[in-house]
């Protein structure tokens, strides 16, 4: 196995979301990564070598911004205004009655004092 080989396999088990599911392929796939040619020039363990890939991908800025192109992207512009406007009202409107309920009970006077 080739480190082209390697890094997809690798890949395909970090995009595993399902914790069991994950380790479990790890443990399937050890034996065929400790025969790669990379196993056998670093000896590097398959659980830290996917702890690093992890970090690395993590980090790779040019897959970070097309995730952030591709969720900005997605996003419907009028919906999320329509959803900050639905929450302003609501915000508005608890405001009102939170008011109207503190001059209800006589307690302006200690929130309005100037």
């Amino acid at each position: 196995m080739d480190n082209v080989e390697l890094e997809k396999k690798i890949k395909e088990l970090i995009e595993i979301e399902n914790f069991f599911d994950f380790y479990q392929a790890l443990v399937e796939f050890e034996g065929e990564y400790k025969r790669s040619n990379f196993y056998k020039e670093t000896k590097l363990k398959l659980n830290d070598a996917v702890k690093m890939a992890r970090t690395h991908y993590l980090l790779q800025m040019k897959d970070l911004s097309n995730k952030i192109n591709k969720f900005l992207a997605s996003l419907d512009l009028d919906k999320v205004q329509e959803l900050i406007n639905q929450f302003g009202e609501k915000l508005q409107t608890e405001n009102s009655e939170i008011m109207e309920q503190i001059n209800a009970l006589n307690l302006g006077e200690l929130f309005n004092k100037e």
